[in-house]
This record gives structure tokens, sequence and C-alpha cells, in this order.
């Protein structure tokens, strides 16, 4: 499974890669982790990554905290858009350094799984 996707993403120009790449500041987690529509996604992601019992959990926690965000910043007014969007850098930084903690080795696989199954969905909504 790994060869292919790893194939595929290393034939997209470097440029669609860039504009593509949903990581770490797209809801990537809370798409796959907490939407019932991603439960199928989700359970592709953990095959192909082979992840734990314990790494899955940590993911639906970051998914949590994830989407906890987004839903502060829908309410949050235009005069603390500012501090907000700080706070978000932030927060994507740190889900960042997590997953990259909590999927050491496999992280690099997870970041082309990501870019591929976005790329996927971005199709997919456009009715490609």
């Amino acid at each position: 499974m790994r060869g292919p996707l790893l194939l595929l993403l290393a034939l997209l120009p470097v440029h669609a890669q860039a504009a593509s790449d949903p990581w770490p500041g797209s809801p990537v987690l809370t798409r796959l982790f907490v939407l019932p529509s991603g439960r199928a996604d989700r359970d592709r992601l953990i095959r192909t990554l082979d992840l734990t019992v314990a790494q899955v959990r940590e993911l639906e926690r970051l998914a949590g905290s994830e989407r906890a965000y987004a839903q502060a910043a829908r309410t949050a007014s235009p005069a603390d858009a500012r501090a907000l969007n700080a706070k978000r850098t932030a927060m994507n930084d740190e889900k960042d350094r997590k997953v990259r903690r909590l999927l050491g080795a496999e992280y690099t696989l997870f970041r082309a799984w990501a870019r591929a199954w976005w790329q996927a969905q971005v199709r997919r909504a456009a009715g490609r």
C-alpha cells in the first residue's frame, strides 16, 4: 500500500504538492476522527499506518481539540479575530509537534497520505 501512494506523490509537481497540503492548517483530524463521513477514510489511515489503539485515541483527542477551536473561532467577534489567528497558528504548530512525536517514523507517511486524501476530497467536491 505504501509504495504506490508514495510513488503517486513523487510524480506530482512540487508546486501542486505545496498548494494542496492541508497539514497542519486544515481540520484534517476533525474530518477523519470526528465527522461520521470520514469513518471509512479514518479506517484506511489506521490500516495504512498500522496505528495502535493508543495512537488512535490520541489522534481522536487531538481531533476534539481541533474541532473545539474551530467552533470557538466561528463565534468570535471581529475584534477578537487577530488574537484568535495567532492562537490558531500556535495551536496548529503544537498539533503538528504532537502528531510528529506520536507517529515517529510514520509521520512522513501520514503527511503523504493526508495530502493524497485531501486532493481526492477536493476533486470529489469539485465533481471530478
